[in-house]
């Protein structure tokens, strides 16, 4: 039988730097909260690793190690869930950080609220260099996780706290599941309804590191592969709906303008009913249509630094460029080419050479003579690009970024 008041925390460890492992152990040493148990759970871990655990544990009578052979984060935490002794489970990464309230108020709001299984915190996003890169406020109630987990994972997963007999009873983490373990187990939480409810708190009490700035708001390709397993069985799942109340609401909004208010009318609906198919394509098509929209200002924001790069192309006397990659940014790119204002000659591209993509045939990048322009087109890859380009560089080829600032001439300057 699990002891009701005291909360585990829960510190998964494969491999990684033993500085950042010792500063996540000593935010959990460092809690205010006294009735604390500390369980490193060792997966595939390396022996460096291991060795820093076992010594950290040392150091504390409330710590200790559980290893597995294989290197499975959902098999790690499942291990960790069944040993904890406390029912309230606090998660933590090796290499992020917490501030020293964060369990204290976890396990308060946990406690007067039965009805949540998991509950994380808003959080800050911080680059390798310990920079900020945002915060990142998750919904409140779980009545609003519901319908926004159809769209994306807005949790830390490092920032949760879990109702260990909730989780278990809905079956634990999913371990068929290599990556987006969290997403698919708060998407199934959610789903149950009763005392399976996901929020957070309002207050910024974690910290998550992004080893890549480039991907700090966005996912590797394998972890969005099995998100959007997750999202594609949540969909599938969902209620029709009445079309002709969806269609009702964006004939209002396209017509009328009533944008922010049929989006309000559409998200309180959710929150009291559930979700449905209807709704939720209906909330979508608002917020992309919405000149306030997060979409619309990012947009907006990346149409800005095109225009920026262009001038600077146009200031250094470039006549012409041609694009590196064919993919969705180049799809938009090529949809905005009044703004970059410099003439589009073709696309390259290492693994599309040879296809036709948005009117163009694709190229090698060998293509590029000496001398000629070539802009990387990728929000999320432009650093990975920036590194495969170096020996058409080399060779004579001016390489021009828009995003990254880790260039060698500055932020947007050929190399």
């Amino acid at each position: 039988m699990r002891v009701q008041e005291g909360v585990t925390v829960l510190l998964p460890v494969s491999q990684g730097d033993p500085d950042l492992l010792e500063r996540a152990f000593m935010c959990v040493q460092n809690q205010t909260y006294e009735r604390l148990e500390i369980l490193l759970v060792l997966n595939g871990a390396d022996e460096q690793t291991r060795q820093c655990a076992q010594r950290l544990c040392l150091g504390d009578e409330r710590a200790w190690v559980v290893e597995i052979e294989r290197a499975q984060l959902a098999a790690a935490l499942n291990v960790g869930l069944s040993e904890a002794r406390y029912e309230l489970v606090a998660r933590m990464d090796a290499d992020d950080a917490c501030d020293a309230e964060r369990v204290a108020m976890q396990a308060e709001a946990m406690n007067a609220r039965p009805n949540v299984a998991a509950l994380g915190t808003s959080y800050r996003v911080a680059g390798p260099d310990g920079g900020s890169l945002g915060v990142v406020t998750p919904p409140a109630e779980p009545e609003e996780t519901r319908w926004r987990l159809l769209i994306s994972n807005p949790f830390a997963h490092g920032s949760m706290m879990l109702r260990r007999s909730a989780v278990l009873t809905a079956g634990g983490y999913d371990e068929t599941f290599e990556r987006a373990q969290d997403y698919e187990l708060w998407s199934r939480l959610s789903m149950r309804g009763g005392r399976t409810g996901v929020c957070a708190l309002p207050e910024v009490l974690y910290t998550l590191t992004r080893r890549d700035e480039a991907r700090a708001f966005g996912a590797t390709p394998l972890q969005g592969t099995h998100a959007a397993r997750v999202m594609a069985r949540a969909w599938d799942a969902l209620p029709r709906g009445c079309a002709g109340e969806m269609l009702e609401l964006i004939a209002a909004m396209a017509e009328r303008g009533e944008i922010e208010p049929a989006r309000t009318r559409i998200e309180e609906r959710m929150r009291q009913g559930g979700p449905s198919m209807a709704d939720l394509l209906a909330w979508l098509w608002g917020s992309w249509t919405s000149p306030g929209s997060h979409l619309r200002a990012f947009d907006s924001a990346r149409a800005a630094r095109v225009r920026e790069v262009g001038r600077e192309l146009r200031g250094k006397g470039v006549s012409a460029v041609w694009v590196w990659g064919a993919g969705r940014h180049t799809d938009w790119l090529l949809n905005h080419a009044d703004d970059l204002g410099v003439p589009i000659v073709g696309i390259v591209d290492d693994a599309l050479a040879g296809q036709e993509r948005f009117g163009y045939r694709v190229e090698s990048p060998s293509a590029i003579g000496a001398g000629e322009h070539v802009l990387l087109s990728s929000d999320w890859h432009e650093e990975a690009m920036w590194a495969g380009s170096q020996a058409h560089r080399q060779r004579g080829v001016r390489v021009w970024r828009i995003y990254c600032g880790a260039g060698e001439e500055g932020r947007s300057s050929a190399a």
